[in-house]
């Protein structure tokens, strides 16, 4: 019997070190490509088509967030979810990330748990999320929606459902208010909705089968 297809995880640093560290973390779970920049990576992107992208902000040919924001305006790769990994680690910086469009950031140096943890969580997600496209019911798909936010969203998101404020969970999860901000912003995008108390009241009516 064929061994079953590994997923595929393309690294995107322009750091050969970044490159081993990362390929010697992934390759026993991961077919793990590589390109040493953000053009290459890019062109990879449209040819290889790999189920994830971990990407590098620094790059001296194009910066990360540039990258990220080209996948994603690209519906051939639109969908291939990107994770973040750079020495950035300031909120201001986390915040571009993710209003960029990434799911996820992790900041050097990593940690190798931690790394592999974040992509098996949003690999999972996005065959979640595939798995969904099939299925017409209201509960599937917001079964999928919430599977497809990172676990700091789906925290968030159950604050809001209690009549939270902005500020008041960002002393919760001990975060800027400005961080819950552009955390909404991707949960109200995810769940297709325009805001929080329409987002918060629609989940709650389909939960309770109203």
């Amino acid at each position: 019997m064929p061994s079953p297809k590994l997923n595929s995880v393309l690294l995107v640093d322009d750091e050969p070190v970044n490159i081993k560290i990362l390929s010697d973390v992934l390759k026993d779970e991961y077919d793990v490509m590589f390109a040493m920049g953000g053009e290459e990576g890019i062109r990879l992107a449209l040819e290889l088509r790999p189920d994830l992208i971990l990407l590098d902000v620094m790059m001296p040919d194009m910066d990360g967030y540039e990258v990220c924001a080209k996948l994603l305006g690209d519906p051939r790769t639109a969908t291939i979810p990107v994770i973040f990994v750079t020495a950035l680690g300031s909120t201001a910086h986390e915040v571009r990330g993710l209003e960029t469009g990434a799911l996820d950031y992790i900041t050097k140096p990593i940690n190798g748990d931690i790394v592999k943890a974040r992509v098996r969580n949003h690999l999972k997600y996005k065959d979640v999320i595939l798995a969904s496209s099939v299925s017409d019911t209201s509960a599937d798909s917001d079964a999928a929606s919430l599977q497809s936010m990172t676990g700091r969203q789906r925290e968030i998101f159950e604050w809001v459902k209690q009549g939270k404020t902005n500020w008041e969970i960002s002393k919760i999860i001990g975060c800027s208010e400005e961080n819950v901000k552009y955390h909404m912003k991707n949960i109200l995008r995810i769940l297709g909705s325009h805001n929080r108390t329409q987002a918060a009241a629609i989940h709650s009516r389909r939960a309770s089968g109203i």
